[in-house]
């Protein structure tokens, strides 16, 4: 049989260990054995000790990645067991984590300017295929086995190397051990409607803890004797559950075939490579949906991904975008026409004139510095939290108008910027257009409020 290791340790002989988080896929392979608190680790070696709360705090990449993989996993899982194959997980508490969220909040200016990464708790055992199934943290090594079987007897055997971090509420299929004198179950294996195993089972730790170098029951990696001996005995207790025959296939086998085999070889290769080609279209795709959905940021976000997307619509325009300088919030863009200072907002409800007064400290800043006053654009993303057909208050008050209007300011929303790339990227020549009103509209922007020409509703958020 052949087993994968998803960060389980150790495997020997032809046993493949790979990673939750690597594209190996399960169904090479007749068991896989998977220990979710090593890939919690494997997420965040590289954080260098960076914890939120208590638990590991995951970049923004980190973040993305594990919230996708566990996606995927969990998927796999599931077909995985359908197919009639064998999932052996060590059972573990919730794995907890922080991921970023990539929303920003900003306070203060200047020099005292702080950003804060908006974070949300994260369970990696999500993965899990069984959704009612929950793990509750308990520590100890006292475990009764109950009834008889291979991986009962397999447990029993290696009773002394067994502890448990957590028992399991409402345990899939039969129990197969508890804590002692409770009810509290640590293992339980449940036969899938394909034929597959589920089998939770307890920790098993065959570290050679001695610190003797030369002890004769330990290999050079730190392992006791036992522990490849635990591994045949895995694979053996499987075996004998699912009634499979032991197939023996030594390497030098492969220096042999048959028409059929060498006909199935060349076929499964051939379909390999139609699926690779699948995947790779599917990442592009998903690539593309990831970015059309990104420019829906104007209309919802705040922070770093709103600037992001409000400097990808003037570049669009044609513009000459220049970020921020350190301790400051202003964004220049240079158009043929003329400069501009930009500042950008994301905010619950309307503009105020406190953001005018912040984008005007950064025209006078730009005319110190260049003996030039370039236009001031202030585009706030307002009302972000509301859908957009209930954002019928006024973006940008009456009491605030007559102060920018003295000063020359054009006020434009997230969701016109949204209007106006779509206008661009389907008549590219309307960009000077565009340019133009920008730089010469003083006070409300208007010719780009008919969102409705762009996104249309699929169904209530109830459908």
């Amino acid at each position: 049989m052949r087993l994968l290791s998803l960060d389980f340790d150790p495997v020997y002989g032809e046993a493949d260990r790979s990673t939750f988080s690597s594209d190996i896929s399960a169904f090479d392979y007749d068991v896989v054995i998977w220990d979710p608190a090593s890939s919690l680790g494997s997420y965040s070696l590289h954080i260098f000790g960076e914890y939120y709360r208590g638990r590991p705090s995951l970049d923004e990449h980190d973040s993305v990645r594990i919230q996708s993989d566990a996606r995927r996993r969990r998927v796999e899982f599931i077909e995985y067991l359908n197919s009639g194959r064998t999932l052996v997980m060590i059972v573990r508490p919730p794995q907890l984590c922080y991921v970023d969220t990539g929303n920003r909040s900003y306070s203060g200016t200047g020099k005292n300017r702080v950003t804060t990464r908006h974070l949300e708790s994260f369970n990696l055992l999500s993965a899990f295929p069984l959704e009612q199934t929950k793990f509750s943290p308990a520590a100890g090594t006292r475990i009764e086995f109950d009834g008889s079987g291979p991986i009962v007897d397999l447990l029993k055997k290696y009773k002394n190397h067994l502890s448990y971090d957590a028992f399991v509420k409402d345990a899939p299929g039969a129990a197969v051990a508890h804590v002692a004198g409770t009810d509290r179950v640590v293992s339980s294996m449940l036969r899938s409607k394909g034929g597959g195993y589920l089998i939770l089972i307890p920790a098993i730790d065959l570290r050679d803890e001695s610190g003797d170098e030369d002890d004769e029951d330990s290999d050079e990696e730190g392992w006791l004797s036992q522990a490849p001996e635990f591994q045949a005995d895995l694979l053996a207790a499987i075996s004998q559950l699912s009634g499979s025959k032991s197939m023996s296939r030594p390497q030098w086998i492969a220096r042999y075939t048959t028409d059929e085999q060498e006909g199935l070889r060349v076929e499964i290769v051939k379909q390999q490579k139609q699926i690779e080609k699948v995947r790779a279209k599917l990442a592009d795709l998903q690539r593309q949906k990831e970015f059309a959905e990104a420019k829906d940021q104007l209309f919802l976000g705040t922070g770093r991904a709103l600037e992001l997307e409000v400097k990808s619509v003037l570049e669009l325009l044609g513009g000459a975008v220049t970020e921020p300088a350190p301790g400051r919030d202003d964004w220049k863009v240079s158009f043929p026409e003329g400069d501009a200072v930009v500042e950008v907002k994301g905010i619950k409800k309307s503009a105020a004139e406190k953001h005018a007064a912040q984008l005007e400290k950064w025209v006078a800043t730009a005319l110190e510095e260049t003996e030039k006053a370039p236009k001031g654009i202030l585009a706030v993303n307002t009302w972000r939290e509301r859908p957009l057909d209930e954002r019928t208050e006024a973006d940008f008050p009456d009491q605030m108008i007559p102060y920018c209007e003295g000063r020359q300011h054009c006020l434009v929303t997230g969701l016109q910027f949204f209007v106006i790339r779509d206008d661009v990227e389907k008549n590219p020549e309307r960009a000077e257009h565009w340019r133009r009103e920008l730089l010469n509209t003083v006070g409300r922007m208007t010719g780009c409020d008919d969102w409705r020409s762009v996104l249309r509703e699929t169904r209530s958020e109830d459908g």
